[in-house]
C-alpha cells in the first residue's frame, strides 16, 4: 500500500519525507543506501531504480534500508487526520494505523453505550441486547410501543444472552465499576484513544492538562488500575476531584477537591500543597492501584500489587459526585483498567 496523502498531516511535513514513486509521505519508509532518499516500504519491494537527481546508482542494483536515527525520531513525531471522514482526530503516524483498524470498522448502531463492532455489516446491532436498548430509548415516550418491543425481543435476548443477570445498585456501587475517560472532559491537546481508555498528551508546551472520567461516584467503594505508558516523558498526578466543572488545562489537584499521587513519590491537594513524600516512584512502566473508599473517605494507592497505604483522608471524599481523574505534561500518558475487583491487600 503506497503512503499517506500529505493534506492529512498538521503541519504539513518536509518535501524530503514524500516517496518518489507515489508521491506521497513515506509509510513504512525506507531509504536509498546511496543518497538516502526516502520511500514506502511497498514502493521499493522490487528494487525499482532510485529516482533521485541526487542518486549516483548509475543503473547498478539499488539497496533499500529502513531509515535510523534522528531521521526516524522526525519521522515518528509526524501528526496526521484518521482517514475516517466522521472522525477527525489528530495522532502520531505510528499510533494511526492502530486506530484506523477500530475506527474504520463498521459499529454497532449503540455503539456510544456498548462500544463494540459489528461482525456482521448486513445487522445494525451487535447483539439482540443493543437492539433492544436502541429501541427502548427511541421509543422512550410511547410506553405501549416500549412494552411491544420488550414483548417481541425477550423470547430472543432469553437465548441469546443467557448469562445476564439483573444487578442491584448496591452492586454497582461496589469495586469493580466499568467507566472510561470522558472525551468532552480533557484538556487541550490530550488524545483518546482505544475506546477512551487511553490517554495521551505530547506538546512543546509544560502545562498540565486534565482529563476525567465519564462516570461520577456517589457512594460505595471503587477500585481501578492506571497502567503506565512507556512513551512517558514527565511524571503524572492520578487521583480523583470532586465535581467535574474544572479548569481542565490545568492539574485537578491544585484545586482543594483534587486529591493526587503525584509520580515524583508526593501527595497534591490545592494550590499551596507543599508536596507530601509517600510511596514509591511511577512514570513509565507499572501498573497503579487507586482505591476510592467512600464509606471512609479515603483514598488509596498501590504500585505493582505492593499497597503504600492511605494517601488522604476527607470528608470531602464522602461526597459525590467524585471523577477518577489523571492530570498529564508536556510528554504523557496511560492506560485506564477498571472492572476490576479490589484486591485483599488495599485498605
Amino acid at each position: 500500500m503506497s503512503g499517506y496523502d500529505i493534506n492529512r498531516f498538521q503541519p504539513q511535513p518536509q518535501q524530503h519525507l514524500l516517496c518518489l514513486i507515489c508521491n506521497k509521505v513515506v509509510k513504512d519508509p525506507q531509504e536509498c543506501n546511496f543518497c538516502g532518499q526516502m520511500y514506502c516500504n511497498d514502493c521499493v519491494a522490487r528494487k525499482p531504480l532510485c529516482k533521485s537527481t541526487d542518486c549516483t546508482t548509475a543503473g547498478a542494483n539499488p539497496q533499500y534500508v529502513k531509515i535510523q536515527g534522528a531521521m526516524l525520531k522526525v519521522y515518528k513525531n509526524l501528526m496526521l487526520f484518521c482517514s475516517n471522514p466522521e472522525c477527525k482526530k489528530l495522532f502520531s503516524i505510528v499510533e494511526i494505523e492502530q486506530h484506523q483498524t477500530q475506527c474504520l470498522r463498521a459499529k454497532c448502531q449503540n455503539h456510544e453505550i456498548c462500544k463494540e463492532f459489528l461482525q456482521n455489516e448486513e445487522n445494525k446491532f451487535c447483539s439482540t441486547l443493543c437492539e433492544m436498548t436502541f429501541q427502548l430509548y427511541e421509543n422512550m415516550a410511547d410506553y405501549r410501543k416500549q412494552y411491544e418491543i420488550i414483548k417481541k425481543i425477550i423470547p430472543k435476548l432469553s437465548t441469546s444472552q443467557p448469562s445476564i443477570k439483573i444487578l442491584s445498585s448496591q452492586t454497582l456501587a461496589l469495586d469493580g465499576a466499568v467507566f472510561k475517560w470522558d472525551k468532552n472532559k480533557c484538556g487541550s491537546g490530550i488524545t483518546l484513544t482505544s475506546g477512551d481508555t487511553c490517554v495521551f498528551l505530547k506538546e512543546s508546551s509544560y502545562i498540565f492538562r486534565t482529563v476525567l472520567g465519564d462516570q461520577g461516584f456517589e457512594n460505595g467503594v471503587h477500585y481501578w488500575e492506571i497502567e503506565a505508558d512507556s512513551r512517558t516523558e514527565n511524571e503524572l498526578k492520578i487521583g480523583v476531584c470532586q465535581g467535574n466543572t474544572i479548569n481542565l488545562n490545568a492539574a485537578f489537584c491544585d484545586l482543594n477537591q483534587g486529591f493526587a499521587y503525584y509520580g515524583l513519590a508526593q501527595l497534591r491537594n490545592g494550590s499551596n500543597a507543599s508536596g507530601q513524600t509517600y510511596g514509591k516512584r511511577f512514570k513509565k512502566e507499572g501498573t497503579l492501584g487507586v482505591c476510592l473508599n467512600m464509606n471512609n473517605g479515603t483514598l488509596s494507592f498501590s504500585l505493582n500489587g505492593e499497597y503504600m497505604g492511605i494517601a488522604f483522608r476527607s470528608d470531602m471524599l464522602k461526597k459525590g459526585p467524585i471523577y477518577a481523574a489523571v492530570a498529564l505534561l508536556h510528554c504523557a500518558g496511560c492506560t485506564l483498567k477498571t472492572g476490576k475487583q479490589k484486591p485483599a491487600y488495599m485498605e
